[in-house]
């Protein structure tokens, strides 16, 4: 009985620190819209806290991987993003919401990149259990955004920290992850120096810089593209339950593809989603096409979202996983994001959401020529 709790922690785990994300991220343009930003205005918040994230991902995973109560770290960053989520209640103005919110990100955004550590050094089912957090933030998708239709977009906010305090006590009821840094003959401190060595580890971030940045700006600039077709927050609500829902299936799928499809091979697959995916959406569909296209969403994250990290923890060493992951998620995913919510709320003002849609596009072409021609698709 004991085995199975643990074993099925981590999937109760990966569904409550999605959850916040599904709460939030989909509707913050709208949110912050409604409080009175412009477009350009609301790429400069969620620019702002992607790039504390970044930030936050050098400074929280050096000390995650020095630490030995690596538990309590992660449960540390769970609270702190809690209470940035209810304090950014009371504030309106853009300089001081711009602070609060890259508060948040400082320490929100770090935070799932530590526990895909945790549970690829506990040797579990990556794939399966990262799919429930696909079907967490779906969930929430669905559900705030029928809560907001009728008690407003403030209440997402609530939901999320609530959420994120549940993982909290989750994640301190695992067993103490392993100490890398104890084991090394030198004694001395793991730092970021070292993955930098490795060429390969350097091409796959660069990569990750133009695959990554559109799929994370896509949460804030899609409900501009659904509304602009027709659309209502409610039908945004649904649109995410099925997009991010699907991603659950390919998630579980991708285990049974890596016997046929290496990890390499199979991010090629997942770009050509996303292009075609995002060639789609400048287009201006319709909602309904918007909604029957769900599916690529699922086969681009389900997995991209998996595949690049498995990629990053195959070319270091264990002890440097998990400041691999860290440094994934700040670089490679958090970085890019600031570029495309920078650029996006721009090109938003200035061509509308469909030239938003365009230039995530041409980035795709750009991450699939440079995943070719630096020699990542080869087997390691």
């Amino acid at each position: 009985m004991k085995e199975f709790t643990e074993r099925y922690k981590s999937y109760i785990l990966y569904f409550f620190i999605y959850f916040p994300l599904g709460a939030v991220c989909p509707l913050i343009g709208q949110y912050l819209s409604s409080i009175g930003f412009s477009g350009t205005q609301v790429g400069v918040v969620t620019a702002f806290g992607t790039g504390a994230a970044v930030i936050g991902g050098m400074f929280w995973g050096r000390v995650y991987a020095n630490s030995s109560r690596k538990r309590m770290v992660i449960a540390t960053m769970f609270i702190l993003a809690a209470v940035s989520a209810l304090v950014s209640l009371a504030i309106t103005g853009f300089l001081a919401y711009t602070m609060i919110y890259g508060l948040l990100y400082f320490n929100q955004g770090p935070s799932h990149g530590l526990c895909d550590s945790v549970v690829m050094d506990r040797k579990e089912n990556f794939p399966a259990i990262r799919a429930l957090g696909a079907v967490g933030y779906a969930i929430a998708v669905f559900i705030c955004g029928q809560l907001a239709e009728t008690m407003g977009l403030r209440i997402n906010f609530v939901i999320h920290a609530m959420a994120f305090t549940i993982a909290a006590f989750i994640i301190m009821s695992f067993r103490e992850p392993v100490n890398y840094s104890k084991k090394q003959e030198t004694g001395e401190a793991i730092t970021i120096k070292e993955l930098f060595k490795d060429k390969d580890f350097v091409y796959l971030l660069v990569f990750s810089f133009f695959a990554l940045g559109p799929t994370m700006s896509n949460n804030t600039y899609f409900s501009f593209l659904f509304i602009e077709a027709g659309g209502d927050i409610g039908g945004v609500g649904l649109a995410f339950l099925l997009m991010a829902g699907s991603e659950a299936p390919f998630m579980f799928l991708v285990p049974w593809l890596n016997k046929r499809i290496s990890t390499e091979k199979l991010i090629i697959i997942g770009c050509a989603a996303g292009l075609l995916r995002f060639a789609l959406y400048a287009m201006g569909p319709s909602t309904g096409v918007l909604l029957g296209t769900f599916f690529l969403q699922g086969i681009l994250n389900g997995i991209l979202l998996v595949e690049i990290v498995k990629y990053f923890g195959k070319i270091v060493p264990p002890r440097l996983a998990s400041l691999s992951v860290a440094t994934y998620y700040a670089l490679g995913n958090s970085l890019p994001a600031i570029v495309c919510n920078l650029l996006g709320g721009a090109i938003m003002d200035a061509a509308g959401v469909r030239g938003t849609y365009f230039f995530f596009a041409v980035l795709y072409v750009i991450s699939m020529v440079l995943y070719l021609t630096l020699g990542l698709h080869r087997e390691r």
